[in-house]
């Protein structure tokens, strides 16, 4: 059972590099990448330092999800507040109506009223608008 549970912590925690941090917002960059992600930041901030590696994850909310046929993994844009993101389903929460996606990193998105996280599988691309409020949250064992 351990195994099973430490597999999903590794899957939806998303590793990023603190690049700065006003209040509770920060942004974030992804290593070995161009992206600097502005999230909100969930949870103490007092342990965080620019050039430190932060891990979390990462949650966000559709305004409506769509099937997409080609166009690869992406957030837009590269460097900002999250706005549009596409990404595969790694897997789907249907108590929270949730969908764990990867689209450069891990993220666990809320899907919208009326769309339900059963309607998607495994695997599947999807696109969506990003509600704003995108936010990264720590574990504790992360915090400290």
């Amino acid at each position: 059972m351990l195994a099973i549970v430490m597999a999903t912590i590794e899957r939806d925690t998303a590793v990023f590099v603190l690049e700065s941090l006003s209040g509770s917002k920060a942004r974030l960059s992804v290593p070995r990448s161009n992206y600097e992600i502005e999230l909100l930041m969930e949870g103490a901030t007092a342990d965080l330092e620019v050039g430190k590696r932060v891990r979390g994850v990462v949650h966000a909310r559709a305004l409506r999800m769509h099937q997409a046929a080609a166009g690869g993994t992406f957030i837009e844009p590269v460097q900002g507040a999250p706005r549009i993101v596409q990404g595969r389903v790694l897997a789907t929460d249907t108590q929270s109506n949730c969908v764990l996606l990867h689209a450069g990193v891990p993220m666990w998105v809320r899907v919208p009223q009326g769309q339900a996280a059963a309607d998607f599988v495994t695997g599947e691309l999807l696109n969506f608008y990003v509600e704003s409020g995108a936010a990264l949250r720590r574990s504790a064992a992360d915090a400290t």
